[in-house]
């Protein structure tokens, strides 16, 4: 599917570089469309042969499939940043209503409660999309976040419907990341990216119906992502920089551009989610490590590496 993608999208959705970009050659993009159409087919198929039941159809595949839609006319398109959010709260939404529509919460309880999981969903889903920028790391997060998330579910023997799920995703990630690591022949773009994002986000606020100590697995493992993006975002918000607009200043960006290879920065990246991440979130789900503490310790290095490398500030 990459291929007839880059066969397609070779001189239709080119992305050029700029003093922006991470990259030095034009490469095509709207390779998400693969993974995200890998994980859909293999999905309904799976529901065909009664192997996954229908819930995650409509809490997962439902919002997460229009979104995919949404970032590839973003990505033809180039859409309005207030159309792109509009939709995005809309899907959010979406998938939070199939999420809580069995939930016992007081009517006003269930408002609050709801409108903050969609605002942390719109949250993660633009974080990744953020992320997304040297070759290999928005895949490589998802397939080492994904097979981390597999094995903690599986020790905590639950929901085998969301492993199926992470198994999916983690496949169809490395069909995608054969044609975009170590050299790009194909970017991911919003509607790879966008999919991730949304589906991370449903599947963590699915997690808190299992067992809380899931959730703080889950942001244990996306520690890097998280951070990166939210201390970023928030010096540039402080110091009054456009927050919407493309920058080169993220901590990845600049340590990609101080090593001068995507490929060293992406598996230190992967390195820091199995050495570091993966063994507190084991810790906070099978030793019940206080949450607090774990996300305290999983983050403050980070965080110093995020200052560290002066994430946020223009060159």
């Amino acid at each position: 599917m990459s291929r007839l993608i880059i066969h397609y999208f070779g001189r239709r959705l080119l992305d050029e570089p700029n003093i922006r970009s991470s990259h030095q050659i034009p490469t095509p993009r709207g390779g998400g469309i693969a993974l995200a159409g890998g994980v859909v087919i293999t999905v309904l198929i799976a529901l065909w042969l009664a192997r996954i039941e229908p819930a995650p159809i409509y809490w997962l595949l439902l919002p997460s499939g229009l979104i995919t839609i949404l970032g590839i006319c973003d990505d033809l398109f180039n859409l309005n940043v207030g159309i792109r959010l509009a939709m995005q709260f809309l899907l959010a939404g979406l998938g939070i209503y199939f999420i809580e529509m069995n939930s016992e919460w007081l009517p006003s309880m269930r408002l609050l409660i709801s409108g903050l999981m969609i605002l942390f969903i719109v949250w993660m889903t633009n974080l990744y999309n953020f992320m997304d920028g040297i070759n290999g790391l928005a895949a490589l997060e998802a397939i080492s976040v994904c097979v981390a998330m597999t094995f903690i579910y599986w020790m905590q023997a639950v929901n085998t419907d969301v492993i199926y799920l992470l198994i999916v995703i983690t496949s169809s990630a490395c069909g995608f990341l054969f044609w975009n690591f170590p050299k790009a022949k194909l970017f991911m773009g919003d509607a790879g990216s966008l999919f991730l994002g949304l589906s991370f986000g449903l599947l963590i606020i699915e997690s808190s119906h299992e067992n809380f100590r899931l959730v703080i697995a889950w942001l244990i493992m996306l520690g890097v992502f998280i951070v990166d993006a939210s201390y970023t975002l928030t010096y540039r918000f402080i110091t009054r920089q456009l927050v919407h607009q493309a920058h080169r200043t993220h901590a990845y960006q600049k340590i990609a551009t101080r090593f001068n290879s995507h490929t060293k920065t992406t598996l230190a990246i992967v390195a820091i989610n199995f050495f570091w991440l993966l063994p507190i979130a084991l810790a906070v789900t099978i030793t019940q490590l206080n949450s607090a503490a774990a996300l305290l310790i999983a983050y403050a290095p980070l965080l110093l590496l995020a200052q560290k490398v002066q994430a946020g500030r223009a060159e």
